[in-house]
Parts: C-alpha cells; sequence; structure tokens
C-alpha cells in the first residue's frame, strides 16, 4: 500500500526530474502535492486580454484550487498568483486565474497548477501583454469554423495557419458559428480545443455569438466556455488606438435588439469622445451581401449609427465564402470614388464590410453540400462587391497608427488571397 508520505517522496522526485523545485510550486499549493493529480482535459487558454491584466482558463477533471506562476520572458523570479475553481455542466472542472499588473506589450512565461500539481512541465506556456495604446498591434478573425473534420471542416488546417504567421497577432476573433452542428459544449474541445490548444495557449481569443450558437440555450453552452467582457452577448474592449464591439445579431434578429442598439448608441459616442482612431463592428451576420445569404434588415438597419461614429471595418461570418464590399455610406449606398479602387483606400467617408465565414467551413462542401453559387437576386446592389472569392480564408488585419494593413490567407496553405489597406491623414482624434 502506497501512503500518502510515499507519494510525495514519488511526486517530488518527478517534479525534480521536470526542473521544478518543491519550493518552485506555488505555496498554497505544496501541501496538496501529496494526493493524486488531477487530470489536464483541456490546455490552458487565454481570455479578456484587457489594459494590464489577462484570464488564463484551463479544465481538469478534479480541482479544490487552482494556481499559477508567471514572469517576464527573460526575468528570473516567478510570481505566484491563486485562482477559482468551478464545476461545469461538461468538460470537467474549470481553473481560472486572471494576472493584474502586466507591463505593456511585455512577453510573460506561466506555469499552471492543479491541487498542488504542475500541468504540462515540460511545456512552456507564453502570451504578450495588451500593448500601449501608440503601440502597433495585430488579430486574426475567422467565422464558422468548427465544422468536424469528419465532415470535411478544417479547423485543424485553419490552426497551423494561424500558427505559421511570421508576425504572431495579439488577439483573435471568431466571428461566431464556433462549434457545429448546434453550439453545444459537448462538441468544443473535441472540434476546437483540441486543435487549437497551441494557438489560445499564446494569443488571447474573444467570440461571439452566431446562429449555431442560438441552436441552443447560448448561457448553458457558449458563455460557459468563454470569459468574455460585459455581459457576454454584446461587449466591447479596447487595443492599442482601436476601439472594437462585438454585437449579438441571434438568428438575424439580434439579441434584445433594442436594448442592445441603445447601448451601442452609448458605447459608439465615448467611443468618440475618448478619441480612438479606429472602430472595428463585430457581428455573424452580414448586413447587404452578394453571397447565398440573403440581407440581413437588422444590420442594414444599424448602418446608420456605423456612418454616424465612423465605423472603418464591419466584419462578419455566416455566409461560407469570402466577400469584401466597397465603402459604404449611412444609407447603405457605396460610395462612387471608391468604386474600381480596391486595394489602397484614403481617407474613407464610410465603412468597410468584409464577410470572412469560411475559415473552416465552405460552402458546397460536408455538411453544407449545396454548390457555390452567388445570387443574383441577392446582387441587386449596384457596385457592391470589390473582391469575392469562394475559397478557405481568414483574415488577419494589422494596424500602426493611422496605417489599417489587411490580407485574407488561405486556410489551407497560408497563400494571401486579397490585400487592401486604409490610411487616414490629418486626423485630429489619435489617442
Amino acid at each position: 500500500m502506497i501512503t500518502h508520505h510515499c507519494l510525495a517522496l514519488l511526486i517530488g522526485l518527478l517534479l525534480s526530474l521536470a526542473g521544478v523545485s518543491q519550493e518552485q510550486m506555488p505555496a498554497a499549493q505544496q501541501k496538496e502535492a501529496s494526493v493524486a493529480a488531477p487530470q489536464l482535459l483541456r490546455k490552458p487558454y487565454l481570455q479578456t486580454a484587457l489594459a494590464d491584466s489577462i484570464s488564463v482558463l484551463w479544465r481538469t477533471s478534479s480541482a479544490s484550487r487552482c494556481a499559477l506562476l508567471y514572469k517576464p520572458e527573460n526575468g528570473r523570479k516567478w510570481k505566484e498568483i491563486s485562482g477559482l475553481v468551478n464545476q461545469k455542466r461538461v468538460g470537467g472542472v474549470e481553473n481560472l486565474v486572471t494576472i493584474r499588473g502586466l507591463k505593456a506589450g511585455t512577453k510573460y512565461q506561466y506555469r499552471i497548477f492543479t491541487d498542488g500539481q504542475e500541468l504540462q512541465p515540460d511545456e512552456t506556456f507564453g502570451f504578450r501583454a495588451p500593448k500601449k495604446a501608440s503601440a502597433p498591434f495585430s488579430f486574426y478573425a475567422a467565422g464558422d469554423i468548427g465544422e468536424p473534420v469528419e465532415n470535411e471542416g478544417k479547423p485543424d488546417k485553419l490552426a497551423v495557419q494561424i500558427s505559421n504567421l511570421a508576425d504572431t497577432p495579439d488577439f483573435g476573433l471568431l466571428l461566431g458559428d464556433i462549434i457545429y452542428p448546434d453550439g453545444e459544449s459537448e462538441g468544443y474541445d473535441l472540434h476546437l480545443f483540441n486543435y487549437f490548444a497551441d494557438v489560445f495557449s499564446s494569443i488571447p481569443t474573444f467570440a461571439l455569438l452566431g446562429n449555431h450558437e442560438w441552436n441552443v440555450n447560448p448561457e448553458q453552452n457558449f458563455i460557459q466556455e468563454w470569459k468574455l467582457p460585459g455581459n457576454e452577448h454584446y461587449y466591447s474592449f479596447d487595443q492599442g488606438n482601436t476601439h472594437f464591439i462585438a454585437l449579438d445579431s441571434r438568428k438575424g434578429q439580434f439579441y434584445e435588439f433594442e436594448e442592445q442598439k441603445a447601448w451601442l448608441i452609448r458605447d459608439l459616442e465615448q467611443a468618440r469622445k475618448k478619441g480612438y482612431q479606429w472602430l472595428v463592428v463585430l457581428l455573424h451576420y452580414n448586413g447587404k451581401s452578394c453571397t447565398y445569404k440573403q440581407d440581413t434588415e437588422r444590420v442594414i438597419e444599424l448602418y446608420p449609427l456605423f456612418s454616424k461614429y465612423g465605423v472603418d471595418l464591419v466584419l462578419n461570418g455566416h455566409a461560407h465564402t469570402y466577400e469584401r464590399l466597397n465603402p459604404m455610406g449611412g444609407a447603405g449606398e457605396v460610395l462612387p470614388e471608391w468604386v474600381g479602387n480596391t486595394t489602397a483606400y484614403k481617407n474613407v467617408d464610410g465603412f468597410i464590410s468584409i464577410t470572412v465565414g469560411s475559415g473552416g467551413k465552405l460552402r458546397g462542401i460536408g455538411s453544407d453540400p449545396t454548390p457555390f453559387k452567388p445570387d443574383p437576386q441577392r446582387c441587386r446592389h449596384k457596385n457592391l462587391v470589390a473582391v469575392s472569392m469562394h475559397d478557405w480564408a481568414f483574415l488577419r488585419v494589422a494596424i500602426d497608427g493611422n496605417q489599417l494593413q489587411a490580407e485574407a490567407i488561405s486556410s489551407l496553405d497560408g497563400k494571401v488571397l486579397d490585400r487592401f489597406s486604409i490610411t487616414k491623414t490629418g486626423a485630429d482624434n489619435e489617442l
């Protein structure tokens, strides 16, 4: 019979072989190292990277307490911080630790502990703290990604291409319809986290609800998987000199539309007062479109607000294809001066809407077998489309002061499929 004392000695030996001393373990956890270790069910993933803080979450088979050690990448001294554990309906126990007081733009390393046991001791996890408002940054955006691989979905390929980017994005945006078929928690590890473990452990993620998330109760599924700002249905956050607004378009009719619209107006007013140089709106449903999807009137109803408050980009998924529209004004009309000029924009008095809904799912393949064919009846808007291509794609956007550069990149081989830039000159709204 193995006693607790023997187990403690054995664990101590294993930690020593892994290069981790008992003294390096969080102090509050050392006494618990004598019991059987919980199993890691989901590797760490980064959430709510805001201002000087970031949250680290992971899942285990059991847990009574959790903690992590962290330090600057070139530092020598590890700092300890404890967190909270929460039994989930599906997927074991959530471990959650929030780190505050981070130095802007600094790279950190971290190690995770549950019940006194370091999980993944032979793997180094790391992240970069949110940057200063004046610093350049980049992000990726992809919609409709969690199609099962057995249905010819490509979440595995998408994760590889994001990892292969020459410059690691500062954060990622998932534009809804994250898990198929019905956004259920039971599919998150199988169809998403198992492929994105390396991406999510080093790049913070912000997620949005799509119509498939609304096929089941989002409070019991989507919101149980993510830690997002605000009420988690709709929220906003800042990165660098840019303000991001995430909306819940539900199934095209929007979650609590009137309340959400009133909140959106207040949020846009505050963003303009604070002087953010760029405004980006995120949602799942398209507004106007020449894809096989219908126009969404609720989104079009928001166009006057986008124009009034100077929104620059509107990003959505929903249609399993890629489509970039010409700049539009508040009435949803294309600005004629930009028709034909599709790569370099300067001082645009309107917003550019992009559908990027083929990160891991493509019309005409797998569970969406209908052949892709743009519907002329839905393409009645004159000169609406700047660029369209039916291919697996995600978007990478880099912002540096008054310059925005964007690329649509193949989820399969990393080739650039579309590229454009926006320049602002004489702007008086810089932070």
